[in-house]
């Protein structure tokens, strides 16, 4: 079940180039950061504060790493945050598709090529030659390698 940002998205997708509209996604991801640069909290704190730990992850950066014994346990984001992360989510599905229609285009394209080159009429004429050559002409056409003497 596809949510609505989703479907709002791949109508967005269908109207700009996949590209650009990335660009602008990823620009405005400079909030995703490795979790050792995010402000944290213990779990303590953030549990006996909770409204105020919402709080401050809506006014501030959006992100809060969440810590409980002093390890890193979580990352909690706010919903804004979270909807970026699925937009770029169906940006990238829908990337990975277009490249994987081109690559499959150009493999059809080598394909279709090389087929052309072994069904056309010179490619005939040299299977023909090749399998009516007489051992006579065989040999007029032999030449010894590096390692044969003559």
């Amino acid at each position: 079940m596809e949510s609505k940002a989703v479907k709002v998205q791949k109508r967005e997708t269908a109207k700009r180039g996949v590209v650009a509209q990335a660009r602008r996604l990823m620009r405005g991801l400079s909030w995703l950061t490795p979790a050792a640069t995010l402000s944290s909290k213990g779990g303590r704190d953030f549990g006996r504060q909770i409204e105020a730990s919402l709080a401050q992850i809506s006014e501030g950066e959006g992100v809060l790493r969440l810590q409980i014994r002093k390890r890193d346990a979580a990352v909690v984001v706010s919903v804004d945050h979270y909807e970026e992360m699925v937009r770029m989510k169906a940006l990238c599905a829908e990337l990975v598709d277009q490249v994987k229609e081109k690559e499959i285009a150009r493999a059809t394209d080598k394909y279709e090529a090389l087929y052309e080159r072994i069904t056309a009429p010179e490619s005939r004429r040299a299977a023909d030659a090749l399998f009516a050559v007489t051992s006579e002409e065989l040999r007029q056409t032999y030449t010894p390698g590096k390692t044969e003497t003559p």
